[in-house]
Formats: structure tokens, C-alpha cells, sequence
């Protein structure tokens, strides 16, 4: 009967994700960083300047917090979406399937069963709503991390740069601290490039925390959304009980 064929095809939506955007075809985010590591020069005085500084390495701290493969996570989203246009195709074929029975079923189970069936189309499509909502918090995490972590990867840069100053300015101090004002010199000038280096770090911490923040809300929306979708599939609408016919002949 022609007047039960499905109008959409739900498994034509659950493909695999698309190609991540451009930004992230170098798979883990912290790749962006690598050219910094790049600068990190081993030589003693860098190492010197690094400990007189922070007293830590800046860089390995940075990679730690934004580690983490943000090309799956962004196309995790993308399933999220597929799954819900899927049930909207399937809300669809219910609905088109419940009007065609209309029209060649009357009688109190039919009305029984047009209401059932309307609220299960209903309900597969509303979670499509939230199925969506999902992705876009989803990509907005993964995108935000990736602007968050090359902005701090311009600090991070300028930080380098000023610890490589330090270091020859310690070089420097150290080369001609027999002259008694080299070395005054030299430590008076790395004062004032580790002043300027320590207030690089703060933007870049207080990036980091804007980030983690971020982070934050993002999850606690995750968890509500996933929340909603878990208590609207407990509340998916069942069959009442059996229907019997009046005449007892008829099974």
C-alpha cells in the first residue's frame, strides 16, 4: 500500500562526521604549539632564565591544560546532530504512517491508537531540539579552545623572546661581571625584561582561566542537556493495555 511508505530515510542520516575544519587538520590542538618549543633553546643561560623567572616551564604548563584530541571531541558533535535529524526523519515516517491509518481505521482502538502514535512522533521530534543543542556546544568548546590556545600562543611567543634577552643579559652580566658595572648592568637590565615577562604571564593565566571557565559552563550544559535527553526517552509515551473485542469469537 502506497499510502504507508516511509517519507524519509532515518539511516541515510547516521553517517560518519565530516573532516574537521581547517584549524584542527593538525589533529591534537597543541600542535600549534610546537614551533614555540622550537625557540626554547636548551643553552644554560635560557635554562637559568627559566628558573630565575618562574621557576617551572611556562610552555609544558600551557600544553598540559589544552592537551587533549579537540578535532573528535568538535566531530563528536556533529553525531549528535545526526542522530537527531535521524529521529526527526523517523518522527516523520510516523507521522505520515499515523494519517494514512486514519483515513482506513475507525473505531475506539483506532482513535487509541492515532493519539499514541501522535505523541510518539511528537516526541521523536522534539529531540532533535535538543540533540542540536548538544552539537552547538559541542563545536563552540572545541572552537573557543583553539582561539583561547592561539592567543596564548602569541604571549607564550613574546614570553620566549623576552627569556632569551634574560639569558644574554645574564650571559652578558656574567661575561663581564669582572668589570664590577657589567654585571650591574646586565642584572638591572634582565630586572626590567623578567618585570615585562611576568606581566605577559598574567594575560596569559588570566586566558587560561577565561578558557577553563569556559570549560566549566560548557560541561554543566552538557550535563543538563544530556540530563533532558535522558528523562524525555523515560518519558516516551507506551501502549495502554491490550485492546479486547467486544466479541469474544473473534481473537
Amino acid at each position: 500500500m502506497s499510502g504507508f511508505s516511509d517519507v524519509s530515510e532515518p539511516s541515510s542520516h547516521l553517517t560518519a562526521p565530516n573532516e574537521s575544519p581547517e584549524e584542527f587538520s593538525q589533529g591534537v590542538l597543541v600542535d600549534i604549539f610546537n614551533d614555540l618549543g622550537d625557540l626554547m633553546s636548551p643553552t644554560w643561560y635560557v635554562t637559568e632564565a627559566i628558573n630565575l623567572v618562574f621557576g617551572f616551564n611556562p610552555l609544558e604548563e600551557v600544553i598540559d591544560w589544552y592537551s587533549g584530541d579537540w578535532e573528535t571531541f568538535l566531530r563528536c558533535g556533529e553525531v549528535w546532530t545526526n542522530v537527531g535529524k535521524a529521529c526527526d526523519a523517523v518522527s516523520a515516517n510516523v507521522k505520515s504512517g499515523n494519517t494514512a491509518l486514519d483515513g482506513t481505521w475507525n473505531g475506539n482502538a483506532a482513535d487509541a491508537a492515532y493519539v499514541y502514535f501522535e505523541e510518539l512522533a511528537k516526541k521523536l521530534g522534539e529531540q532533535k531540539a535538543t540533540l542540536d543543542q548538544l552539537q552547538e556546544a559541542y563545536q563552540h568548546m572545541a572552537h573557543s579552545a583553539y582561539l583561547s590556545a592561539e592567543g596564548v600562543k602569541g604571549i607564550l611567543s613574546g614570553i620566549i623572546d623576552g627569556l632569551l634577552i634574560v639569558g644574554l643579559e645574564i650571559a652578558a652580566g656574567t661575561a663581564l661581571s669582572w668589570t664590577g658595572v657589567g654585571a650591574v648592568v646586565g642584572c638591572g637590565l634582565a630586572a626590567l625584561e623578567i618585570a615585562n615577562i611576568l606581566r605577559q604571564w598574567s594575560t596569559a593565566t588570566e586566558a587560561i582561566t577565561q578558557a577553563q571557565q569556559l570549560a566549566q559552563l560548557t560541561a554543566s550544559a552538557v550535563e543538563n542537556l544530556a540530563n533532558d535527553l535522558g528523562n524525555s526517552f523515560k518519558n516516551f509515551p507506551t501502549p495502554g493495555s491490550a485492546y479486547d473485542h467486544p466479541n469474544k469469537a473473534i481473537a
